[in-house]
């Protein structure tokens, strides 16, 4: 009993410092601002969805201070390359010739998620699935999570159903952050997908753009970033709220009209930022539809892969919103997920195609990594950890 008492409040402090950590006091005149963008949903928008979120780049990810807190210096980068160079040396290649197996990948889809409640296209918090006085529970702590009843208020905050419900796209692209997305040429091939998914509302600045593409179908924010890049929209003073709903606002409008998939329920903390910022959005009549995935998905998915090689780590966003994708996607094509700094020629490779900043332990991405070997070995998924074939720039 002793025991079980303090894992709770261990697991409970842990949760706190991890929301606490990465917040910083950043101006938002200094917010990072993206540039012109076009893309396109599989919403049943077709054509383009051109925006003009800035006339000016403004200040990149790099010179947050979040991220340089994170941004190792030369030697210890270096150290990293060094020792990601030898580690990569041991890592089989990937099977060649890749062709789907809609078997393997069947079998997969029904192992992964094992509830016929959130299978398919209903892995969203909805109305249907989470009526009026339901009790959802967040993932932290464990084993006190707190429970959060939905009242009509949060009733209204989500979607009658799933969208995805009768739903199946034929090839969709789940972009990665990855440092060798950077000149690989990927972003064709990664546009020709029905449906693209991309992570944590990452840059997509003009000069990226031969390499990641433009379409997005679906982006991701976590809370913590909405915390630290817009401070909750909150401050001392009404003008300043203002600017930062406005930037965020402003930058999402870089990715369309596509679905921005919050994951609400981490802990109480993250509940709150993800309805404020629904709220927010709704209240600017913003063409983005605000999605949670459930909370019982979340928990199944992380299960599912700390029993299949993750061990106590908690699977990173990327390894869940492949876990997403694999559930309205017939064939998934994985892009930017390769967690090491040397790439197999031993070329030097940043964190993210962006900027260098490094990971917190909370994840095994390296274990993460083999996972998705096997998968695209057994053809289940399709893995890119080399440079796409060139065809002419479309994007400048």
């Amino acid at each position: 009993m002793r025991r079980r008492k303090y894992c709770a409040i261990l697991s409970l402090f842990l949760s706190a410092v991890t929301f606490l950590l990465v917040y910083t006091s950043e101006p938002v005149s200094h917010q990072p601002k993206w540039t012109t963008v076009n893309s396109t949903s599989a919403k049943g928008r077709q054509g383009h969805s051109t925006v003009n979120s800035t006339s000016a780049k403004g200040r990149p990810l790099s010179d947050m201070n979040y991220v340089k807190r994170h941004t190792p210096n030369e030697s210890a980068a270096l150290e990293k390359f060094q020792a990601d160079q030898k580690f990569v040396q041991s890592i089989p290649t990937e099977a060649p010739g890749w062709v789907y197996n809609q078997s393997a990948a069947d079998l997969f889809r029904r192992k992964l998620i094992n509830d016929a409640r959130l299978d398919n296209g209903n892995f969203l918090t909805t109305q249907e699935n989470s009526p009026l006085n339901a009790i959802l529970k967040t993932l932290v702590p464990s084993l006190n999570p707190t429970k959060i009843k939905v009242s009509s208020g949060v009733f209204n905050l989500f979607p009658k159903e799933s969208p995805f419900k009768t739903k199946k796209f034929q090839t969709c692209s789940v972009v990665g952050n990855g440092g060798i997305l950077k000149g690989s040429g990927c972003g064709v091939e990664i546009d020709a997908s029905e449906f693209v998914f991309r992570c944590n509302m990452a840059p997509m600045y003009d000069e990226h753009l031969t390499d990641i593409g433009k379409k997005t179908s679906l982006i991701t924010i976590n809370p913590t970033l909405i915390l630290y890049r817009y401070h909750k929209f909150s401050n001392t003073t009404s003008s300043t709220k203002t600017e930062y709903v406005k930037a965020f606002v402003r930058d999402l409008s870089a990715y369309g009209d596509s679905y921005l998939l919050i994951p609400a329920f981490f802990n109480s903390g993250s509940v709150k930022i993800a309805f404020l910022t629904r709220q927010v959005l709704r209240d600017h009549s913003a063409r983005n539809e605000v999605i949670f995935p459930h909370p019982d998905f979340v928990r199944i998915t992380q299960s599912f892969w700390r029993e299949n090689g993750l061990g106590d780590k908690r699977p990173s966003s990327g390894l869940v919103l492949l876990s997403t994708a694999i559930q309205i996607c017939e064939e998934v094509r994985l892009y930017g997920f390769w967690p090491f700094h040397a790439d197999r020629n031993s070329a030097r490779l940043t964190e993210h195609y962006y900027d260098n900043a490094l990971p917190t332990n909370a994840h095994s991405v390296p274990d993460e990594f083999r996972q998705l070997q096997r998968l695209h070995n057994t053809g289940v998924l399709r893995l890119t950890t080399t440079a796409c074939q060139r065809q002419d720039n479309i994007y400048h």
